[in-house]
């Protein structure tokens, strides 16, 4: 099946981040089987590489995901089965109140307000939803713990909000901040769970289809002038983040089929070109992204954000776009790691391990084989 695959360099790179997604599913009976292993394990707050591994939950919804879809095209039985090993995992370690915490190294929860309680994300529900909602979508079995899990998380996403009907949906429990990236991954997440339940168990929830609309015109809203989300509405200049609002938005198009009255498509797909035209800026005649003036957050010198930010400009599509996108794929793929993965940086020690980072980056560069001339 695999010489099926093609053989662009971006394509190998592709499947060899599936295999490693493959290989580092946990096996062992007990409470991690069926999610993955992260090696390294990267997260706030030690954002430390060598400070311990991790089961993170956000990995098992976009390496499930991945591990799905390549098994559909490539009818890969042993892949189909270790994707539902994944989301099995993933609804049995649901909270009751129906979210997830973000895990940083040795299976710690991140604790960003040091409280000492558990604070679920908006972020960790997010990339869940996104891998169970599409692969729902996309012809996985259908069960009741996975209908309970989008339920949960629908339900739990709009108990963050606040003010109420505000659409602001913050990064964590007890977080004071309007986050745009976290209110777009509410904004998905509740699209998704409205779409899925509705189309594959046939149970329609409305205030989901609500809760997307209110949380994509808070983000909306927020948008500069120069096309850049902010990482929050009061300031912080990033790429990364504008990259992964507009992925966000665009997979809520694709999810909402039915666009909720009062939502206005044309100014959400506007919204996006303005931001593209942000990131173009961002990036150099060699597709090194332009960091120094553009990125505040942790996530700079990332190479999970060139794959991203390429992934939204080739969607959005135009000749400026997609020739921005090609750069960023050939910077990927001429610094690919001797071990056939993308490293974590764009300097520094090279690191392959982060299981998150990778599923994420394959889920962002599979329907992009064909660009890049490396």
């Amino acid at each position: 099946m695999q010489d099926q695959i093609p053989q662009s360099p971006l394509a190998q790179t592709c499947r060899r981040i599936l295999a490693y997604l493959a290989d580092c599913q946990d096996t062992t009976p007990g409470e991690y089987f069926g999610s993955f292993w992260s090696e390294k394990g990267y997260h706030g707050p030690l954002l430390d590489y060598h400070a311990g591994g991790s089961h993170h939950h956000r990995t098992a919804g976009s390496a499930a995901l991945a591990l799905w879809q390549a098994g559909v095209s490539q009818d890969r039985a042993d892949w189909r089965r270790a994707a539902e090993l994944g989301f099995d995992w993933l609804a049995a370690r649901q909270s009751s109140r129906g979210g997830y915490p973000e895990i940083q190294n040795n299976e710690v929860p991140a604790d960003w307000e040091g409280t000492g309680r558990e604070e679920l994300s908006a972020i960790a529900m997010g990339f869940v939803a996104h891998g169970l909602g599409h692969a729902l979508l996309a012809g996985l079995p259908p069960k009741k713990t996975y209908l309970d899990c989008l339920d949960r998380a629908g339900h739990w996403q709009l108990s963050l909000e606040w003010p109420a009907a505000s659409g602001v949906f913050p990064h964590h429990e007890r977080s004071p901040y309007n986050t745009l990236n976290a209110a777009s991954h509410a904004a998905e997440t509740m699209a998704l769970a409205y779409t899925a339940l509705d189309q594959v168990f046939g149970r329609r929830i409305n205030i989901f289809q609500e809760g997307a609309r209110r949380a994509i015109e808070n983000v909306l809203a927020c948008q500069w002038e120069s096309g850049c989300f902010p990482y929050r509405d009061y300031g912080h200049i990033t790429i990364n983040y504008t990259s992964l609002v507009v992925w966000c938005l665009l997979n809520c198009l694709d999810a909402l089929r039915v666009i909720p009255p009062r939502l206005d498509r044309t100014r959400i797909e506007q919204a996006c070109q303005r931001a593209s035209d942000f990131l173009r800026t961002c990036i150099a005649a060699d597709g090194q992204l332009l960091w120094e003036g553009n990125e505040t957050s942790t996530a700079k010198r990332n190479i999970w954000t060139y794959a991203i930010t390429a992934n939204v400009l080739a969607r959005l599509g135009g000749e400026a776009n997609e020739a921005s996108a090609a750069r960023l794929v050939d910077y990927l793929l001429a610094n690919r790691a001797p071990d056939g993965l993308l490293p974590m940086r764009d300097y520094g020690e090279t690191i392959t391990e982060c299981a998150f980072m990778q599923a994420d980056m394959y889920l962002f560069l599979q329907p992009l084989t064909g660009l890049g001339t490396a």
